[in-house]
């Protein structure tokens, strides 16, 4: 379960309001693991953080507000534990251990559907998260070819796009049928793009650590 973090004493305006912020995420962020997403309503996640639904209100005015603010924790606490370079290597093991948030991954599935439309608040933040993940699966891949584990004339910025692409179909799919090791399909998957396999990716890594 999320911990929730409370509101203690005068550290100015800026402050309280960075962790109110903070702690309604957090609620939100509890009933959408418990729950799932369409069980989260405002009088609950004011319950959680201490705060009046005014209160909640007045920081996050919609749903979709407050669902975007869980998607945004969850990331946080996901990528606060990947160091840099690590996300070729860990993308397996990644898609694997997300599945066990699965209403995390119901909330991300559905507001991605939704934000489609450029006037839904989840746009920006899913065009965000894509060029993050990028940003860290290319300096994954660029290491890789420095080390001379994967060939340098690959374009690592395609490679990343079609990684993500077929991480987010495995994870629709999945969702679907449960049926198969989503874990083992990706890193097929990513074996076929960078043209090494898994082992020598796993090596390179233990290399450097």
């Amino acid at each position: 379960m999320v911990k929730t973090v409370a509101v203690r004493g005068p550290r100015g305006s800026y402050a309280k309001t960075k962790e109110r912020r903070r702690a309604i995420a957090e609620a939100a962020l509890e009933i959408v693991l418990e729950k799932g997403h369409r069980s989260l309503i405002t009088a609950d996640v004011a319950q959680r953080a201490g705060l009046s639904e005014p209160g909640v209100l007045y920081h996050y005015p919609t749903k979709d507000d407050l669902l975007l603010a869980a998607l945004r924790l969850s990331d946080e606490y996901e990528w606060s534990t990947m160091p840099l370079g690590e996300s070729v290597r860990r993308a397996p093991a990644r898609a694997a251990e997300s599945l066990r948030r699965i209403n995390v991954v119901r909330l991300h599935t559905a507001m991605f559907g939704e934000s489609s439309d450029p006037a839904h608040p989840a746009h920006e933040y899913f065009k965000e998260r894509w060029r993050a993940g990028d940003e860290r699966m290319v300096e994954s891949i660029v290491r890789l070819q420095q080390a001379g584990v994967v060939d340098s004339s690959l374009d690592p910025y395609r490679a990343s796009r079609w990684i993500h692409t077929a991480w987010e179909g495995l994870q629709l799919q999945w969702l679907a049928e449960q049926n198969f090791d989503i874990a083992a399909e990706l890193g097929s998957l990513i074996e076929r793009v960078l043209g090494v396999p898994m082992s020598a990716i796993e090596r390179a890594g233990d290399q450097s650590a």
